[in-house]
């Protein structure tokens, strides 16, 4: 008989509440009594999955924020055992980008046990620190240094509990009255390197962060390419075109035209391209996350697409769209 794993992070969700839909579910399915997983600060979530694809289990159900699913996601890479998202966080990135609902856990649950299979990518980024030790973690949504990075790392957790996404806006307008820029050498794929001073990178295998902040239009979370961001905007009217570009361009003009294209862009404000790989190297030390977690500074990151690595599992009856 088959059986589930639960991976669920407390500080979010209490298993008795699972317990109540999980069981039920599992019982229905006619599956064995499921494995039960419970993150802790050290341990966020990836060697838990790893720890139940060793065990058998079918599927991996995971319940927190977007750090937990991305640390599931890493243990659940490449093993065939598909996963299962119960969102509970803030942003619940993965979620919303796969159109998944936000406030239907008993749906999310059923999903588990009658869902649609379906592949998706996810991100390997290589982690190079100034002591010169290499780290190799990976992401499902995105990817992001500088500004992106400095919201994270200085967004109040208690406030951000009490005012959800909002927390966000408070720490970005502390990060951009710092005016702070980097110094990058970058590559794509095989080209040559460039250079430039920029605000904020970011790396997407999805585009949106919610709402209709839509940073990456083009970004497909299985078209097997990575979209690659950076913002660069002068002064306060660099500010205004950029805040055009993602709140009206790009998440309502571009929906309005007629089929979807791939752009590459080079302007003022924006450099816009797809890879495979991208490479970056900095002049300092510069602070990154993935999928909201901040995981420090690095001098050098690599980033490669690993296409299809990771099953997820989708609401029965979902079917994918047509190109």
């Amino acid at each position: 008989m088959s059986i589930a794993a639960v991976i669920y992070n407390p500080t979010k969700v209490s298993r008795e509440r699972l317990a109540e839909l999980v069981t039920p579910a599992e019982q229905a399915a006619g599956w064995d009594p499921g494995i039960w997983l419970e993150t802790t600060e050290e341990e966020t979530g990836a060697g838990l999955a790893t720890e139940a694809v060793r065990r058998g289990a079918a599927v991996v159900l995971a319940a927190g924020g977007d750090g937990t699913i991305r640390a599931v996601a890493q243990g659940l890479r490449g093993s065939g055992v598909p996963l299962a998202v119960l969102p509970h966080g803030t942003g619940n990135l993965l979620a919303r980008n796969l159109n998944l609902a936000l406030d239907d856990l008993p749906g999310a649950v059923a999903a588990a046990f009658d869902g649609v299979t379906r592949p998706v990518d996810v991100a390997v980024a290589r982690l190079l620190r100034l002591e010169g030790t290499a780290e190799e973690h990976v992401f499902v949504v995105m990817a992001g240094m500088g500004l992106d990075a400095q919201i994270m790392s200085t967004t109040d957790e208690r406030l951000k509990r009490r005012v959800g996404m909002l927390a966000y806006v408070k720490a970005g307008a502390e990060a951009l009255l710092r005016d702070r820029r980097m110094r990058v050498s970058y590559q794509f794929d095989d080209d040559s390197f460039g250079s430039a001073r920029l605000h904020t990178v970011l790396i997407g295998n999805c585009g949106s962060i919610g709402g209709n902040v839509m940073l990456m239009p083009d970004a497909l979370v299985d078209d097997g390419i990575l979209d690659i961001l950076a913002v660069r905007p002068q002064g306060l009217f660099g500010w205004v075109r950029v805040a055009w570009r993602v709140l009206v361009d790009n998440a309502f003009v571009r929906k309005m035209l007629p089929g979807r294209e791939s752009r590459t862009d080079r302007t003022r404000e924006f450099l816009y391209r797809q890879a495979e790989r991208v490479q970056l190297r900095l002049r300092g030390p510069e602070e990154i996350e993935l999928d909201g977690d901040h995981l420090g500074e690095v001098v050098e990151v690599e980033i490669a697409v690993d296409p299809g690595a990771l099953l997820v599992r989708m609401p029965a009856g979902w079917e994918p769209q047509a190109p």
